[in-house]
C-alpha cells in the first residue's frame, strides 16, 4: 500500500553550492518500470507503464493567477505530406528567428517488409509560413546511412537544435533491426549541415556520438542535444545526453563537441550511482553564462517519479551531484492505447540578467492528471519552488509538455490535453501558456489546434512534444509542433505546428 510522504526542506552542500532538496523517506528505485523509448517500426509492440491509482502526495500545486490576454492563436499548418508520423520537435534560428527547422519519426518508407521510422526535417524561412520537408540522408535502398559506412534499419528519438553560426544539428538514434524487427544494436548520432544550405545533410556529416555496429546488449535511447549560444567562452560547444541500457542497467550519459559536431569526447555518467537502472528522459540546456543542466526522471516504486538536475560550471567537462528540481510526484495512469510518461520538459533564460531554470511535467494527484511548472529561485541556482499548476481547467488529461523561452524573457508552455474529449483520452488538443513575469501569473490557456487530434487506437503518439520561441522585433512568438494523430491505429498523425503571438 503507497503511503504518503512528506518533505521538509534541509540544505545540503555539494560543490560549493548550497541547495535545498526535498527530504523523504523516498521510495526504493524501480528498474522495472523503465521503458525503452526505441521505436523501430509500426508493428512494434509498445508496452505502456501502468500501476494502480495514487494517493494524493503531501505537497499540493500552489495555486496558479491566469490573467492577461491569451495566446493569438495563427492558422495550423502541415509541413509535411507523408503519414503516419509521430515524436516532433522544433528549433529556432538564433541568428534569424523567421528560419525553423522541425523534426519528427515518419512510418512512410516501406523496407524489408516493415514501414520503419525514418527521421524527417522541414525548414521554413518565412516564420513557418510555408516549409519544405526532407528525410535524413538515405542510400538509393532509403536505409539511413552514416559517416562511418553504416547502413541502418530505422531512426528514431529525432531532435534538432541551431548554433549562432548557423550549424543544424540532427540527433537520432539509428538502429539496427533483426528479421523479428526487434532492435538489436544501435547509435547515436548528429548530423550537421550549415543552415545557408537549406540546409543540406550529407551522410558525411552524420557522425556518431556513441554507436555500436554489431549485435549488442549495450543500447542508447532517448536523446536529447543542446547547443551553447552564449557569449561565453564554451560558446560554440554542443551538448548531447542519452539513456544508456546496458544488459543489467541503465543510466543517463552526456557527449560534448568542441568542434561543431565533427567529433564527440567519451561519455560520463550523469544521475548518481544510486539511481542506476531506474532512470530515464534526460534533457539537456545551457544557460547564459554557458552554464550546462541535464535533467532527467527517476523511477521509484509505488509508481512515484522525481526530477532531479546536474550543473556544470566547465563546459560539460564535469558537474556536481545530481539534486532534486521537483517533489515526489505520480506518474501518469490514465488509461489510454499510447504509451504516455512524465518526462521532465526543461529549458534555460538565454537573458544574461536571468539565466532562471524551468522544468515542465504532468503527474497524476487523482483522476485527472495535470501541468506542472516549477523554476529556479534565482538565476542559475539548484533551488526551486513550489510546483505551479498551468492548466487552467481541472478536467481531462494532460500530457507531453514542452517549454520554450525567448530573448525578451518570456516562457512558453504547451502540452497534448483531452479536456474537450468527452472522457476519450484518444481524442486530445494542443493548449498552450505564457508567462511574462517569471512565473508569477500565466496567461488563460489557449486551444492551439484548430481541428481536434484524433490518435484512434494508435499504439504510438510520441514521448515528448516540441516548442521552438523567437521574437520578430517586439512581437513574441512561439511555434509548437505536434502529431494529428498516431502510429498504429486507424487514424495517421503527421506534423503539424501553428505561430502564437503573445499579446
Amino acid at each position: 500500500m503507497s503511503r504518503v510522504c512528506t518533505r521538509l526542506p534541509f540544505l545540503l552542500v555539494i560543490a560549493g553550492l548550497a541547495v535545498t532538496a526535498y527530504a523523504q523517506n523516498q521510495p526504493a528505485v524501480n528498474p522495472s518500470a523503465v521503458f525503452k523509448t526505441i521505436v523501430a517500426h509500426q508493428g512494434t509492440a509498445i508496452a505502456g507503464i501502468r500501476a494502480a491509482r495514487p494517493v494524493l502526495e503531501g505537497i499540493a500545486a500552489a495555486p496558479t493567477v491566469f490573467s492577461g490576454p491569451r495566446y493569438r492563436v495563427g492558422p495550423t499548418i502541415t509541413p509535411t505530406s507523408t503519414v503516419p508520423e509521430a515524436e516532433e520537435h522544433i528549433a529556432v534560428d538564433p541568428l534569424k528567428f523567421d528560419n525553423l527547422v522541425a523534426m519528427i519519426s515518419d512510418f512512410s518508407i516501406l523496407r524489408a517488409g516493415f514501414f520503419f521510422n525514418t527521421s524527417k526535417f522541414a525548414v521554413s524561412t518565412n516564420n513557418g509560413d510555408s516549409w519544405s520537408e526532407h528525410f535524413v540522408p538515405l542510400n538509393a535502398s532509403k536505409f539511413p546511412v552514416t559517416a562511418d559506412n553504416h547502413v541502418w534499419q530505422a531512426n528514431s528519438d529525432p531532435v534538432v537544435a541551431i548554433d549562432k553560426l548557423g550549424n543544424v544539428f540532427l540527433a537520432n538514434l539509428y538502429l539496427q533491426v533483426n528479421r523479428d524487427g526487434n532492435v538489436t544494436n544501435d547509435g547515436y548520432y548528429v548530423c550537421v549541415a550549415k543552415m545557408s544550405t537549406g540546409p543540406k545533410f550529407t551522410k558525411a556529416g552524420c557522425k556518431p556520438v556513441r554507436t555500436s555496429l554489431v549485435s549488442s546488449t549495450d543500447l542508447e535511447d532517448k536523446d536529447w542535444l543542446a547547443v551553447d549560444n552564449s557569449t561565453a567562452a564554451t560558446s560554440g560547444n554542443v551538448y548531447a545526453v542519452w539513456t544508456h541500457f546496458s544488459a543489467t542497467s541503465d543510466m543517463i550519459f552526456l557527449s560534448r563537441s568542441t568542434n561543431h559536431g565533427l567529433t564527440w569526447s567519451s561519455a560520463i555518467q550523469i544521475n548518481r550511482a544510486s539511481q542506476n537502472g531506474a532512470v530515464q528522459g534526460s534533457q539537456v540546456a545551457v544557460g547564459p553564462g554557458g552554464e550546462v543542466y541535464v535533467s532527467y526522471e527517476v523511477f521509484f516504486t509505488g509508481n512515484k517519479r522525481q526530477h532531479f538536475i546536474a550543473k556544470s560550471t566547465n563546459g560539460g567537462v564535469s558537474f556536481n551531484r545530481p539534486v532534486a528540481m521537483t517533489p515526489m510526484f505520480n506518474d501518469l495512469t490514465f488509461t489510454a492505447t499510447y504509451r504516455d510518461n512524465s518526462f521532465p520538459a526543461m529549458a534555460v533564460s538565454p537573458v544574461a540578467t536571468k539565466g532562471f531554470i524551468y522544468d515542465v511535467y504532468t503527474d497524476q494527484p487523482g483522476a485527472n492528471s495535470r501541468t506542472e511548472f516549477v523554476r529556479s529561485k534565482t538565476a542559475g541556482g539548484l533551488t526551486f519552488t513550489t510546483p505551479i499548476r498551468v492548466n487552467d481547467v481541472s478536467s481531462g488529461q494532460r500530457l507531453m509538455p514542452a517549454v520554450a523561452t525567448d530573448t525578451n524573457g518570456l516562457v512558453h508552455i504547451s502540452w497534448f490535453d483531452t479536456r474537450r474529449s468527452g472522457g476519450s483520452t484518444n481524442l486530445l488538443d494542443i493548449f498552450a501558456t505564457f508567462t511574462k513575469n517569471n512565473g508569477t501569473s500565466f496567461a488563460p490557456n489557449a486551444r492551439v489546434t484548430s481541428t481536434r487530434i484524433d490518435a484512434g487506437e494508435a499504439g504510438f503518439i510520441g514521448d515528448y512534444s516540441g516548442i521552438g520561441a523567437g521574437p520578430n522585433g517586439t512581437t513574441n512568438l512561439a511555434h509548437p509542433v505536434w502529431t494529428n494523430g498516431g502510429v498504429g491505429g486507424s487514424t495517421f498523425g503527421e506534423l503539424q505546428t501553428a505561430t502564437l503571438t503573445a499579446p
